[in-house]
């Protein structure tokens, strides 16, 4: 056995201390899935460097709440699962309808959510951590859809008060709760806490007083030796002086010890040492370190070496009445320098007298430990003196349920279905056998190993994998040109090949034709290199809104990703759009210090201290525009002029600068005290009197008046001067400008050294509603194809040449009036709205302004194909902004499934659940969600629009 990697950097944190996205990248996490998923909530709220947390200020005062989204709900790959649903409940009414909280629903637990929703039952999502990083670990098409969202706060020193907080919230909801049950390892804790609390004790839950002993693995240990069941030699230790006072009291002969996290999973961090000087590296790795499941390490467990076979056996219970529903027999192998890499797994029946000797172990294991309801899985050594216990856990089978299809097929039920007959059809689960005693076809999986790392060109071994006569599924993580390392742990497993065949051999023989493409012929290498080639970095300054897609897509394109935060508690942060995966470098700039001069050269330090080129630096928010301007010009980075970076910020400032331009312009002033404003009124006396009163830097209508009156005007301004504004931004003087009637549009576009890309057109509905003059209804995409479009285009352009907007995004608000178009405000920054847009312009163009404004920084070729405007459209879209007209506290959604009934429905974004306070409309923080629609024929689009319109008046909520 090689020697141990190097000890981990000094790292260790309290229990109860946050934990920011850099101490989890730099303490080992990495995901195992970047899939269809939640966002992790509020992940960088704990940026380092940062004098206090974000929103830390703004959370207390529940502002932006509303746009923290509760439930999402799509089309496409999970459409047809929903369908399905809907078939088998489709008398059901679902307000009467019970509900299953799932707690973590990730990996297999997101299979387990969607199974809820299948059966017709409301799915209560329940997150057992604030950022938690497992959080990405849910398999592709699961299907999730979720009625309503919990955070518990672990946080909370008292967790007593924090469990019954959550408790309340159960309770709150509309839907009896009739079984809670942990997704993942994250959220058995809580699930027993819960489900023994909930409805006074009558919801099935496992003794509390054990659960310790499902959760942690040395109290495993030692509870199911009291118990008189086999059990591993062992001890945990907190420092090294207790761990070698164990070791030389012990002796290993021979000297094989097992070292590892004490809360963790997938092999992470698990070393056999053959010395006590191997022991001691393996021991600084892992205590106090961040595990695979985003833990710190808190103690190191020291176990004896088991030599055998591993199994796993995987069951579900039902007051204490045990159901065995697979057992996998393990192919662990010592490779890259690691003792135990998964290779794959068979399914094999209980048909052998060993089989039987460990079903029988199990069952003694999971009665010590308290097992009594719900999943374990249990993974048993078969040594020389019979089975004895690696660990088990209260809750389904991991690996992201890519198992499961092959249990349906050889067994004909799987534990993720039968832990709901459990607890939801007692029939059902009695029917099922005490365990498989035959199989109907035989199945395996085979984890890809890789023996070499570098930068995979392309995969052609995949290719052969799946013409194979027992081919059934596939689970691929590795990506075309994209770095590949050496396969130690399932973290960097780059795919797994599910393989099932009615004939035992066929099923062997492809599955050793596997492991020889993994030495030779699975992979095209561009690149064989040990560690990932240093790459150029891509800095978004406030990755929010449309710049978390931005950031996002720079991952996703193989580049460092910078996030830079302009603010300190920064309000707009919660402004994420669902499955949005952000990992990056972070790096916060002190907008506090006095000395500005200081706190930007701070900012540049700390850039020019990174080991990677900066390639672009870019807005990713309105907030982020100014910072990004003059980072980019330190820099020497494709940017904008400096000497306009105001007048790309400040609406007065845009307005003259564009008039002096000799583009048409509105009238307006600014001003600072009342005075100046009424001098301005008098002098300019307005027929019709119509004035816009709002703030000179804000986005989404915030504050914006339609005036009729001098006395309204004055009205409007006490409120917006000196306020804190919807970028968390305090109006310094208000904006007076004159009234545009005609329609609005809005132009967003692409720039690189002066060439101008249109990449979309959208046109507003903008309605008067809820005493608001100006409220977004929702936008039509369109093409240029009328003397209409071709003037708002030369327009917009006339502004961005205007105010020197020559490479990036540029998201123009246009008014055609009588006289033609004239602007109402431009950014210097992709088009906002969360980016709940972009596959709209996906569909009906075929790119969309997010990936084009990174094509212009660095994918000029990929830049060059893009029209300069797009003269029609393949499909067409609208999107929906849902607008309530009245206030109240949500009982129910109905409206949700007349939505994903419509034609043309694409995807739902809800902002509010059962539960929360409905509050009328009157701008885009106050919008309780969003609707995109998509299809062929426009009439049709124009249809549902229609439908939608009508079911906000009635249908779409039922108030208590």
């Amino acid at each position: 056995m090689s020697a141990l990697p190097p000890p981990a950097p000094a790292f260790r944190v309290l229990t109860h201390q946050r934990i920011g996205s850099d101490d989890i990248l730099e303490g080992g996490f990495k995901p195992l899935r970047k899939a269809y998923s939640e966002p992790v909530r509020n992940l960088m709220d704990t940026a380092p460097n940062s004098k206090s947390s974000f929103l830390k200020l703004w959370a207390a005062k529940d502002s932006w709440s509303p746009l923290q989204k509760k439930g999402s709900f799509g089309h496409g790959s999970y459409k047809s699962k929903l369908e399905s649903k809907k078939h088998e409940s489709e008398e059901m009414n679902r307000n009467f309808t019970p509900a299953v909280a799932v707690i973590d629903p990730f990996s297999s637990g997101a299979i387990l959510a969607a199974e809820v929703v299948k059966r017709g039952y409301h799915c209560v999502r329940i997150l057992a951590e604030k950022n938690s990083p497992v959080a990405n670990l849910v398999a592709a098409d699961s299907g999730c859809q979720f009625d309503a969202t919990i955070q518990h706060d672990n946080e909370d020193q008292d967790q007593e008060n924090a469990i019954a907080n959550t408790l309340k919230q159960l309770a709150a909801l509309p839907w009896c709760v009739v079984a809670i049950l942990p997704g993942a390892e994250t959220g058995v804790t809580l699930a027993d806490s819960l489900s023994t609390l909930h409805s006074n004790g009558t919801t099935r839950s496992n003794p509390i007083d054990l659960s310790p002993a499902r959760r942690n693995k040395y109290v495993m240990g030692e509870t199911i030796r009291k118990a008189g069941v086999r059990a591993v030699k062992q001890t945990i230790a907190s420092t090294w002086s207790e761990a070698q006072a164990f070791l030389t009291e012990w002796n290993p002969d021979p000297y094989k010890v097992i070292v590892k996290p004490n809360q963790s999973a997938g092999s992470d961090d698990v070393f056999l040492c053959t010395s006590e000087a191997e022991v001691k590296k393996g021991f600084d790795k892992i205590n106090g370190a961040i595990n695979g499941l985003g833990i710190v390490n808190e103690g190191v467990l020291l176990q004896e070496f088991l030599e055998g076979t591993e199994y796993v056996i995987d069951s579900v219970s039902r007051d204490g009445v045990h159901k065995v529903t697979a057992i996998w027999q393990y192919d662990k192998r010592e490779v890259n320098n690691q003792f135990n890499v998964y290779f794959g797994m068979k399914l094999i029946p209980d048909a052998s007298d060993m089989t039987n000797q460990m079903v029988a172990y199990q069952r003694e294991v999971l009665d010590a430990v308290g097992i009594v309801n719900g999943p374990a899985h249990a993974e048993v050594m078969w040594t020389k003196t019979g089975p004895c216990l690696v660990e088990v856990g209260s809750r389904c089978h991991g690996g992201e349920g890519t198992w499961k299809e092959i249990a349906n097929k050889c067994v004909g039920y799987n534990q993720i279905t039968t832990t709901l007959d459990a607890y939801l059809e007692e029939g059902r689960f009695m029917a099922l056998p005490s365990s498989p005693k035959r199989l109907q076809k035989f199945g395996r999986e085979a984890f890809i190993v890789a023996r070499e790392s570098g930068v995979v060109k392309t995969c052609p071994g995949f290719g052969e994998i799946r013409s194979m006569r027992s081919f059934l599924s596939e689970e691929i993580m590795q990506t075309n040109n994209t770095f590949m390392p050496l396969t130690i742990d399932c973290f960097t497993r780059p795919a797994a090949f599910q393989l099932l065949h009615t004939d035992e051999e066929v099923v062997e023989r492809d599955y050793l034709r596997v492991r020889e493409l993994e030495e030779n012929g699975m992979w095209d290498f561009s690149v064989k290199c040990a560690t990932k080639p240093e790459t150029g970095a891509v800095v978004v300054v406030d990755p929010f809104s449309s710049g978390a897609q931005l950031a996002a897509k720079v991952v996703k394109l193989g580049y460092k990703l910078i996030m830079l935060f302009s603010e300190l508690d920064s309000p707009v942060a919660a402004l994420v759009q669902s499955g949005t995966d952000l990992r990056g470098e972070t790096i916060q700039h002190d907008d506090q210090n006095p000395d500005a001069i200081e706190s930007f050269d701070a900012t540049v330090s700390k850039l020019k201290s990174l080991p990677y080129p900066i390639l672009a630096i870019l807005p990713g928010a309105e907030t982020g525009v100014l910072l990004a301007d003059k980072l980019a010009d330190k820099f020497e980075t494709r940017t904008n002029s400096l000497y306009l970076s105001n007048a790309r910020r400040n609406k007065y400032i845009m307005g003259e600068t564009i008039r002096r331009a000799g583009v048409r312009a509105v009238k307006q002033t600014i001003a600072s005290d009342w005075d100046s404003a009424q001098k301005f009124l008098r002098e300019w006396n307005p027929s019709p009197y119509k004035v816009i009163v709002k703030p000179n830097q804000s986005a989404g209508s915030d504050d914006v008046f339609l005036c009729t009156s001098e006395e309204e005007v004055k009205k409007g301004f006490d409120k917006i001067n000196g306020a804190i504004n919807g970028l968390g931004v305090v109006n310094e003087g208000v904006l007076l400008q004159e009234f545009l009637e005609g329609k609005e549009y809005v132009v967003d576009s692409v720039s690189r050294d002066g060439v101008h890309k249109v990449t979309a057109i959208w046109e507003y509905d903008k309605r008067e509603v809820n005493g608001q003059f100006n409220v977004y209804f929702g936008m039509r995409l369109r093409a240029v194809e009328t003397d209409l479009e071709r003037q708002i285009v030369q327009y917009q352009r006339s502004v961005l040449e205007a105010l020197e907007i020559r490479n990036g995004p540029a998201h123009a608000e246009v008014m055609m009036t009588a006289t033609g178009p004239c602007l109402v405000e431009v950014g210097s920054r992709c088009h906002g709205g969360e980016g709940t847009w972009q596959p709209i312009a996906d569909g009906a163009l075929g790119y969309n302004q997010i990936d084009v404004a990174l094509d212009a920084y660095i994918r000029p070729d990929d830049f060059d194909k893009i029209p300069s405007m797009s003269t029609s459209l393949q499909r067409y879209g609208r999107e929906v902004f849902l607008v309530a007209r009245e206030n109240g506290k949500i009982k129910s959604m109905p409206g949700v499934d007349t939505i994903m009934s419509l034609k043309s429905f694409l995807k739902c974004e809800m902002a509010v659940q059962p539960g929360d306070q409905l509050k009328k409309t009157v701008d885009c923080f106050t919008r309780p969600g969003a609707v995109q629609l998509i299809h062929d024929d426009p009439a049709v689009v124009e249809a549902d629009y229609q439908t939608l319109r009508a079911l906000e008046i009635d249908g779409m909520f039922e108030l208590e």
